[in-house]
């Protein structure tokens, strides 16, 4: 299944999420157009050894704006267009542009953690970039604020490919049930899922928290007519 657009409308411009998309792909082409584009990932991609020695924790950070190639940094810019508006509209500019990073941080946390769990030495030592985990926290928001909201999918079964309108929780759900599966039997090589299972959940729990919040209710004067 490939996501088209969501039949959601923001209220707001999304200023935030058309800075983060934008910072993406400049620094993904400051990447391709570099000498050293390999230094340039060791250097500011996340490497658990590192960050379990307490080292380079800025990477942490910086690992969120770099991507491995052109099918990753689209597809990830892609989801953070469709998804991103109306979760930023939810949560307001400067609380988005926060949570987000906070996202990020969470998937890369559990990437390391699990990494450091797995038993594989070689395993700490790549370096993991992308933009993943924060969106799937977005995704994970989402899906908690509109889960009726349709999502006009790309569906490709055998030989036949055809659009279809399908509820964000059931889209949604799917592309987690997907994450979760490749995190606990690794069969996706090269990706980090738990990054995407530790950020998604991230986003669920902070979305949920944010909804069950009373409203403020605003008192304005009646004046007879």
């Amino acid at each position: 299944m490939f996501p088209l657009y969501d039949v959601n409308r923001s209220r707001h411009k999304p200023y935030v999420n058309w800075i983060l998309i934008g910072l993406n792909v400049i620094v993904f082409l400051f990447q391709i157009l570099s000498e050293d584009e390999r230094a340039l990932i060791l250097n500011y991609g996340v490497v658990p050894i590192y960050i379990l020695h307490g080292e380079r924790l800025y990477t942490l950070f910086t690992s969120m704006f770099m991507h491995a190639n052109l099918f990753h940094i689209f597809g990830n810019m892609l989801y953070l267009w469709i998804f991103g508006d109306n979760v930023e509209d939810r949560f307001g500019h400067f609380k988005y542009l926060f949570l987000y990073l906070f996202f990020g941080l969470m998937g890369d946390l559990l990437h390391i953690l699990m990494a450091y769990l797995g038993g594989d030495p070689y395993s700490l030592l790549i370096p993991a970039i992308g933009a993943s985990g924060a969106i799937s926290g977005v995704l994970g928001a989402y899906m908690i604020f509109y889960p009726r909201a349709r999502i006009v999918t790309l569906v490709f079964a055998f030989y036949f490919i055809r659009t279809a309108v399908i509820p964000s929780i059931f889209f949604i759900g799917f592309w987690f049930l997907l994450q979760l599966l490749y995190a606990t039997f690794g069969t996706l090589s090269g990706v980090a899922a738990w990054a995407h299972v530790g950020g998604f959940v991230a986003g669920m729990i902070l979305a949920l928290l944010y909804r069950s919040r009373p409203e403020r209710v605003r008192w304005t004067t009646i004046y007879p007519e």
